[in-house]
């Protein structure tokens, strides 16, 4: 409603249509050709905003340009912190092929998620089938996240495998003193390789995996994302999304 009020008309042509912003929920980026643009329409996005309740953090607005200018944004008089990457849904954006920096911040994030299932990969008394799904579903999707837009070198594929077989050899109990090759150990894990591999658009033989939406239709039916809306029914539902 905010942004249908503000009827913002700075931007950028995009197949002959104007692209004045991007925006999911209270995460918005506003684009425009000119920083004075920027400015205007940055301000104006402010009041209507104050109007309907709500304020503007700005601490966190921040801006980027990718051309050379001097120019300062304010906002209520305020300048706004000009900055040379920002995180936006989780991913490190820059104006420059960072991708060194985005792997390296995808495998702290991946090192982090690891340490929360800490004591689940570490238990000996766990199943590796129970540790591999884990791994799978929640490790390497943090690890892997925003993979397409990569443009990996030798390097930087290099750091994700040193950091999966690390991790690996964790599960696992085995020291690098051991010396059991990686080879080994992944026969031994058989967790998925960390290395994003673009479809064939091929469907591979056999019974496809199933989703976790899978699980839940089978047993709630077609209806479950409605049904959780109502916790009750949804707790009785429980079985049908626990895995």
């Amino acid at each position: 409603m905010i942004f249908r009020k503000a009827d913002l008309e700075h931007g950028l042509n995009v197949d002959g249509e104007t692209l004045t912003n991007l925006r999911f929920a209270d995460d918005v980026a506003i684009v425009t050709e000119k920083v004075e643009n920027m400015e205007e329409q940055l301000n104006v996005l402010n009041n209507i905003s104050l109007e309907s309740g709500l304020k503007m953090h700005k601490g966190k607005t921040k801006y980027m340009n990718n051309f050379e200018s001097n120019k300062d944004i304010t906002l209520d008089k305020e300048k706004i912190e000009k900055v040379e990457s920002y995180i936006y849904f989780g991913q490190t954006t820059y104006l420059k092929d960072t991708t060194k920096e985005e792997v390296t911040c995808r495998i702290r994030a991946g090192w982090s998620c690891f340490g929360r299932n800490r004591e689940l990969f570490l238990d000996d008394k766990m199943p590796i089938s129970l540790k591999r799904q884990v791994y799978d579903q929640c490790v390497l999707p943090t690890g892997t996240y925003g993979c397409q837009t990569w443009s990996l070198t030798k390097a930087t594929t290099q750091k994700l495998r040193v950091a999966q077989i690390a991790m690996e050899r964790k599960i696992l109990g085995i020291k690098l003193a051991d010396r059991v090759k990686c080879s080994e150990i992944r026969k031994r894990t058989q967790i998925q390789d960390i290395e994003w591999q673009p479809r064939n658009g091929k469907r591979s033989r056999g019974r496809q995996a199933r989703r976790w939406r899978d699980v839940i239709v089978k047993t709630t039916g077609n209806t479950w994302s409605r049904d959780a809306r109502d916790r009750d029914e949804w707790r009785r539902d429980a079985e049908g999304y626990i895995l």
